[in-house]
């Protein structure tokens, strides 16, 4: 991939998220979707490629949301682990004044 190419592979994470979509029927599942450098591959026949189309848009929004609220999560055990560490700090210097 070089520098002026807009796209991105996905995560592993994101394509982790992106297989445990639920919502599917029985000839289309996340599990039927491999990802490459280049693309997506799945195997369709033209009569429900626009069924495929339908859930692949569904899997990706759900997939976004769902890695955004994973690393917000992270986001967030990290400042307050960060608050229990400034506050273990502020003790120690306290008690090395006290």
């Amino acid at each position: 991939m070089t520098t002026s190419d807009s796209r991105q592979c996905p995560t592993p994470e994101w394509i982790q998220h992106f297989g445990q979509q639920h919502d599917a029927t029985m000839l289309c599942k996340p599990t039927l979707v491999s990802f490459h450098r280049a693309g997506i591959l799945f195997t369709s026949d033209a009569a429900r490629l626009s069924t495929w189309v339908k859930y692949l848009d569904k899997w990706t929004r759900a997939t976004n949301v769902s890695v955004a609220a994973a690393h917000e999560k992270r986001r967030q055990e990290a400042l307050a682990q960060s608050a229990v560490w400034k506050g273990l700090v502020a003790d120690a210097d306290a008690d090395a004044d006290g």
